[in-house]
């Protein structure tokens, strides 16, 4: 017993797990319930709308209106009174004239203007003439002739005609309309003849629903006709006491006037048009429209929108459901974030595209004709279509369900993008954006590139071709503008914060560049003070290409305030060599010109003395010449009579007619130049001076007992002569200095010479167009001196 009763509380024990079990998974997980509590709050909404749809049609019925009591089609009425006119005139007169001949009828004379030929007939018109002179005492302005020029008359006639023609040829279009909807009848007042398209002219305008007359006087002036009948006779008499007034039909044809024709309107004219009650009764029914005007016109009425009370009520239910969404208490976001549904995580969508779908939602429940699907069901215009197929009962109930359908799924998708948006309480603000924004997401991507199109904005090269960088402005610019302008909700909010941040934006970007600026002010103004070593090592924006242009003025001014300080220098020294170089010579001649005063020396003292004073004035001789020389040659100011010289040749005259001097300081002249002739064209006499000078130096300085070499020879179009020696003093300034003015190779200027030597061949080797370069390595001495082939021969420079 003991052992079944174990066994019986084991298997009851069972069976409560198993119950617990299937009662667990009887249960709805928190997203599913969600869904559930979402939907059934979807279709109360629904149904809440939809008990409103009685108040809907009884508004709707209040605002209803007769598509053909209104001003646009009272006006389609009286421009038909026009053509009915014409054909009513014809029948009477027995005529066949257009609309042309009888509202623009030729003044007295100028019937003419009707003619096939009248173009051409017009210019046989003469153009009448003011009369000129004094007016007599009877003259009055009447007496006075018109003038006018025919041929802008009868253009004036026929813009008018063609304004006429465009407007009879619409009414003659639409004439179908009239003749389909209404029963009319026009009415000669004068010979009692009539036209209508009734069988029996004999109106009873007690059958009819709407009745509206129009009467033309003799005088052509228009009113009312009795009776006038419709829905709403006050606004019917409103409406075309308005028409009237302001007729289309004869403002298209008064402004115009001539001497040639005159506008003509109908007189002793009256139409009638009406509709019977049966006729209205079956138009009701029909989709029908006139003009541009259609009978459901008033659904699509923005002011009856909002009179029937839909659109406010919807946007509170939309906006309830909304609030719903995210305060109503419980956590579903946190246990179902991460639980999948229909294939996609259930309540998790970034906030732009949550933003975007709830703005796509607002539109289309905007733009859907609401008023019109609303009132339609509550009518039963949908299920008076289904009534052919099932009872009317179950057509209104299929009806009904459906419609709360179709509302329940919208406010479904609102309530779901509440949800998304929910994790807002439990995250706040600033986590949920970084969480679910992909805005936030992107920010420092964002950042990083519009820090670097701003620093290439900063650093652009302005002095480039800017065309690149204005269509990248214009093209980012656009795009934003296009993104604001897409908004619907809160682009002006939008665009307004898009203006702020501009201008922080172009005011922080100036404010670099005036800095820029007065950085670049401020090293112009050191260098312009004579601060030559200022380092400019800071960044200077789109200014930095002017920073190796400023370099270099830098350098230049330094390279000139160098210069200006050698050639300061070089003026002291020149002072201080031609003082001593003049000056030697001078004092020998004094001292011997004393000496010669002395009637005590011999006749050989006399001699020597003289041959002292002899050469001591031919050194003075030469070094005034060659002072003058170099002036003129460092000034520009020589003459050269150029012409054909075979310089290698000439440069083994110079050698062969200073080989004494060489011999006497005894070096030995090695000479190796090409055997082919080699014509330049140069100044022999100053081409001669220049080697002269060249070999003369060598015999001054050169170490006695060494060789002196002097080499020519050609390399393409290029002539090069070189000549080398050892010197006998070691050489302490640099190759530069020694073609200066009064440089000599020995400092203690102990030796003959001006120093002007090397100063002289140079400017003379440069002003003809070659180029002398000196190279001193230790005690070797190079002078080489280059000449191009096939320049062109000057005779004089």
């Amino acid at each position: 017993m003991d052992n079944m009763k174990y066994h019986s509380a084991e298997m009851h024990s069972e069976d409560d797990g198993f119950a617990e079990q299937k009662k667990e998974k009887k249960k709805l997980s928190p997203a599913k319930r969600w869904v559930v509590i979402g939907i059934c709050i979807s279709l109360l909404g629904a149904c809440i709308f939809t008990s409103f749809y009685g108040m809907f049609r009884k508004n709707a019925e209040k605002l209803r209106v007769s598509p053909i009591e209104n001003s646009n089609t009272i006006s389609f009425l009286f421009q038909h009174s026009y053509l009915l006119y014409r054909d009513l005139y014809n029948k009477v007169n027995n005529t066949e004239l257009d609309f042309e001949q009888l509202y623009l009828p030729a003044t007295e004379g100028n019937e003419w203007i009707y003619r096939e030929d009248a173009e051409n007939y017009l210019y046989e018109i003469p153009v009448q003439e003011e009369e000129s002179g004094d007016k007599t005492e009877n003259t009055t302005d009447t007496d006075e002739l018109s003038s006018y020029d025919p041929e802008e008359a009868y253009n004036a006639f026929r813009n008018t005609a063609a304004r006429l023609y465009e407007q009879t040829n619409n009414l003659e279009n639409s004439f179908s309309q009239l003749n389909f909807y209404f029963d009319y009848l026009a009415e000669d007042l004068t010979t009692g003849e009539v036209l209508s398209n009734l069988t029996d002219t004999d109106i009873s305008f007690d059958e009819q629903y709407f009745v509206l007359s129009f009467i033309f006087d003799e005088n052509g002036n228009v009113s009312l006709g009795s009776p006038l009948k419709g829905n709403d006779p006050t606004a019917v008499r409103k409406y075309a006491n308005e028409v009237m007034r302001g007729s289309d039909f004869e403002n298209r044809l008064s402004p115009s006037s001539s001497e040639l024709f005159q506008v003509e309107m109908p007189k002793n004219f009256s139409v009638t048009y009406c509709i019977a009650q049966n006729d209205w009764a079956q138009m009701q029914d029909d989709d029908f429209y006139i003009g541009d005007f259609r009978w459901d016109n008033i659904w699509n009425s923005y002011d009856a929108y909002h009179a029937l009370g839909t659109h406010n009520l919807f946007c509170l239910i939309v906006l309830s459901v909304f609030a719903l969404a995210i305060l109503l208490p419980g956590k579903p976001v946190e246990n179902t974030c991460q639980n999948k549904m229909w294939n996609f995580k259930t309540f998790t969508m970034p906030f732009e595209a949550v933003l975007i779908l709830f703005t796509f939602l607002l539109s289309v429940a905007e733009s859907v004709n609401l008023i019109e699907f609303v009132v339609s069901v509550a009518e039963g215009r949908f299920a008076s279509s289904l009534n052919k197929v099932m009872p009317i009962a179950a057509a209104n109930g299929l009806v009904y369900a459906g419609n709360i359908l179709v509302i329940a799924l919208g406010l479904f998708a609102v309530w779901y993008l509440g949800s998304c948006i929910r994790p807002i309480r439990e995250l706040g603000i600033r986590r949920y954006f970084k969480k679910n924004c992909l805005l936030y997401r992107f920010f420092p991507f964002i950042k990083m590139k519009a820090m670097e199109f701003y620093e290439a904005l900063s650093h652009f090269d302005v002095t480039r071709n800017a065309k690149k960088m204005i269509w990248k402005i214009i093209i980012i610019n656009g795009v934003l503008l296009f993104i604001i302008s897409s908004l619907w909700v809160g682009g002006l909010f939008v665009a307004v914060v898009y203006s702020v941040i501009l201008y922080f934006i172009l005011k922080k970007y100036i404010s670099d560049i005036q800095k820029k600026y007065s950085m670049l002010l401020s090293y112009i103004n050191q260098i312009a003070e004579g601060n030559l070593n200022v380092s400019m090592t800071d960044d200077l924006g789109v200014f930095n290409p002017f920073k190796p242009q400023l370099i270099r003025i830098q350098r230049g001014f330094k390279k000139a305030v160098e210069e200006e300080v050698k050639s300061s220098k070089m003026k002291s020294e020149l002072i201080t060599n031609v003082s001593h170089d003049l000056k030697t010579p001078l004092t020998a001649i004094i001292t011997y010109v004393n000496l010669l005063k002395d009637e005590n020396i011999t006749e050989e003292q006399r001699k020597e003395y003289l041959d002292t004073l002899e050469r001591k004035s031919l050194r003075l001789k030469v070094l005034i010449e060659d002072l003058f020389e170099v002036s003129k040659a460092s000034t520009g100011n020589v003459t050269f009579h150029i012409d054909k010289v075979d310089v290698m040749n000439l440069v083994k005259q110079v050698a062969l007619e200073l080989s004494d001097k060489l011999e006497a300081a005894r070096l030995d002249m090695r000479i190796h130049m090409t055997e082919e002739k080699v014509i330049l064209p140069l100044d022999s006499q100053k081409t001669y001076r220049i080697y002269e000078n060249l070999i003369g130096n060598i015999a001054k300085y050169a170490l006695p007992g060494t060789r002196v070499y002097i080499n020519g020879f050609r390399i393409d179009d290029t002539v090069v002569i070189t000549l080398k020696n050892i010197t006998a003093q070691e050489i302490n300034i640099s190759p530069e200095e020694l073609t200066e003015r009064f440089m000599r190779g020995d400092s203690s200027r102990n030796t003959e010479g001006s120093g002007l030597g090397l100063a002289i061949a140079k400017s003379f080797a440069e002003l003809q167009g070659g180029k002398l370069e000196v190279e001193v390595d230790g005690d070797l001495f190079k002078v080489t001196t280059t000449w191009k082939l096939g320049q062109e021969l000057h005779p004089e420079q």
